[in-house]
C-alpha cells in the first residue's frame, strides 16, 4: 500500500485515549477546532488554533456569581469586607445604589416607586454587559425583600454562591418560652432571602474579634471550597457534574418499560439507542472474530461484554452518547462494563414490583402481519401475545432473587432509584431528571452531597 492509499483509511482513536480525554473534555475541544479550521480556511493555522484556544478557555471557565447577605445581628463594615475580596478575587462588584442610579435612568422610571420587576431587569442587563460575564459579580445589599430575589431569580440573574455572613451559633440552652422570639422586618427578610437562595447556600461565621482581612479570607476560602465541590455539615455546595456526552443505563426486569423509556430517553437527548438483544443479534451475524466465537462456542460473560465494547467505542457514540439497556444481568457483567474505556456516567434503576411486571408482560399484544409489538385494542390485527409463563417466572424470580442485589452492589452509591409504576409520560419525566440530575454523592469520600447546584 502506497503512501497516497495509507492515507485514505479512517482514522481511529487508540480505546486508551478515550478515558483522558472524556474527563477533560478535549474530544469536542479538537472536534470544535477542527470544524472552526475547515469553515473559515485561516492562512495561518497555528495563530488561528492559538486564538481558538485562548477564546474557548475564556468561555468555558468557570466564573464566580456571588451573593453576599449580611445577618442583622452582625456589625461590621460590608463595605471594607467587600474591598477585601475584590482584591482576592477580582470580581465586578454590584451595589443596590448602583442599580438605583441606572433605574432612575429607565424609561419606564416612575418617580417615588420601586418596581422589583423593572430593577431585576436593571440587574440583569448589568451582569450581561462586558465584562461582567468574564471576570464574575459580587452582588451585597440587593435583593432586600423576597419579591426582589424572586424577580432576579425569574430573570435569571443566579448566583453559583451565596455567602450568609452571621455571627456563630450560640450555644444551645432550654427556653421555657415555647413561642418564636420577635424579629424585625429586616430580620424576616434576612430569613426570607436565606430561604430563597438554600440552593446555594454557604454560611460562615464571623466572630466578633475578626478582623477585615481574616473576615475576607474566610469568605474566600468559602466561595473555593463551594466551586471545588467542598462541603460542610448542612451547608450549600456549587458542584459541576454534568457531563460533557451522557451515556445512560437504564437497568430493570421484563415488564419494567426499561426499553421503553430508554427510546424515549434517546429521542429526547439526541442519544444512540443501544439494545442489548438486537446487538447480540447483529453479533452473530458478523463475519469477525466476535461472531466466529458466537457462531461456534456459543455465549459467554466476556463475548457479550465484547459485543457492548465493540459498539459504545464507535464514532457515534463517542460524538453523541449512548443510552443502553438489556445489559448487563449481573454483578459481573456489570464490572466487566464499568471497566470499559468510555463506562456508563448515568445509571438508573427503574424501581417496580413483579406483579406489575407480570400483568404488563401478559397484556402486551402483536401485530400479527407485521410481528411488531402493539398495545392491546390498538388496532384490528393485534393479538394477544402469549409469554411463556414458566421461563417468565424463572427469569422475575432470578432478578428479584439474586441480579438486582448484585447489581445495586456493583453499581454503588452512584445510582439512581425511579418509581417506574406509574404511567409510561410519568415515568420518563422522571427518567428524564435523573439524567440531567447533578451527582448526589461525593464519590471520593462516600458521602451524600447537600444542597446541589448543577452547572
Amino acid at each position: 500500500m502506497t503512501e497516497a492509499d495509507a492515507t485514505k483509511r479512517p482514522l481511529t482513536m487508540p480505546e486508551t485515549f478515550l478515558p483522558y480525554l472524556e474527563k477533560h473534555r478535549l474530544y469536542k475541544l479538537f472536534k470544535d477546532m477542527v470544524r472552526d479550521l475547515v469553515i473559515h480556511l485561516p492562512r495561518d493555522h497555528l495563530k488561528h488554533m492559538k486564538v481558538f484556544v485562548g477564546r474557548h478557555l475564556h468561555i468555558t471557565r468557570d466564573v464566580d456569581k456571588v451573593m453576599l447577605l449580611v445577618s442583622p445581628k452582625l456589625q461590621i463594615d460590608v463595605k471594607k469586607l467587600v474591598h477585601e475580596m475584590i482584591k482576592n478575587l477580582g470580581f465586578i462588584v454590584i451595589t443596590r445604589r448602583c442599580l438605583l442610579d441606572r433605574y432612575e435612568k429607565h424609561d419606564d422610571y416612575v418617580p417615588g416607586c420601586i418596581s422589583p420587576e423593572l430593577l431585576s431587569e436593571v440587574a440583569k442587563n448589568l451582569t450581561l454587559k462586558d465584562p461582567v460575564p468574564q471576570t464574575g459579580w459580587l452582588m451585597f445589599d440587593h435583593p432586600c425583600t423576597v419579591r426582589e430575589a424572586q424577580c432576579l431569580q425569574q430573570d435569571g440573574v443566579l448566583p453559583t454562591v451565596t455567602l450568609v455572613l452571621t455571627p456563630p451559633p450560640p450555644v444551645g440552652h432550654i427556653d421555657e418560652n415555647p413561642w418564636t422570639a420577635h424579629r424585625s422586618f429586616s430580620e424576616q427578610d434576612f430569613e426570607g432571602l436565606k430561604f430563597v437562595y438554600k440552593s446555594t447556600l454557604k454560611e460562615v461565621y464571623i466572630e466578633p474579634d475578626d478582623d477585615h482581612e481574616k473576615q475576607g479570607m474566610k469568605c474566600f476560602n468559602a466561595i473555593r471550597a463551594c466551586a471545588a465541590g467542598a462541603q460542610g455539615r448542612g451547608q450549600g455546595l456549587h458542584a459541576i457534574g454534568a457531563p460533557g456526552v451522557y451515556r445512560v443505563l437504564i437497568l430493570g426486569p421484563r415488564g419494567s418499560g426499561r426499553r421503553t423509556q430508554a427510546m424515549l430517553a434517546a429521542k429526547h437527548f439526541d442519544l444512540v439507542f443501544l439494545d442489548f438483544d438486537a446487538l447480540f443479534s447483529e453479533a452473530k451475524l458478523k463475519k469477525d472474530d466476535v461472531g466466529e466465537k458466537l457462531r461456534n462456542w456459543g455465549c459467554s460473560v466476556q463475548l457479550r461484554a465484547d459485543v457492548v465494547r465493540r459498539r459504545i467505542a464507535m464514532k457515534d457514540c463517542i460524538d453523541n452518547g449512548w443510552v443502553l439497556t438489556g445489559y448487563p444481568v449481573t454483578g459481573t457483567d456489570f464490572e466487566l462494563l464499568d471497566m470499559m474505556p468510555t463506562p456508563p456516567n448515568r445509571i438508573i434503576f427503574l424501581n417496580v414490583d413483579e406483579k406489575t411486571c407480570r400483568s404488563r408482560l401478559q397484556s402486551r399484544g402483536v401485530d400479527w402481519c407485521t410481528g411488531h409489538d402493539m398495545p392491546m385494542g390498538s388496532g384490528p390485527r393485534v393479538v394477544p401475545r402469549s409469554p411463556d409463563l414458566e421461563k417468565l417466572d424463572v427469569e422475575l424470580d432470578t432478578y428479584f432473587t439474586e441480579n438486582l442485589a448484585e447489581l445495586r452492589a456493583a453499581a454503588g452509591i452512584t445510582a439512581v432509584q425511579v418509581i417506574a409504576n406509574d404511567q409510561i409520560d410519568q415515568i420518563q419525566v422522571r427518567v428524564q431528571a435523573a439524567i440531567m440530575a447533578s451527582p448526589a454523592f461525593n464519590i471520593e469520600y462516600c458521602s451524600q452531597l447537600r444542597n446541589v447546584h448543577g452547572e
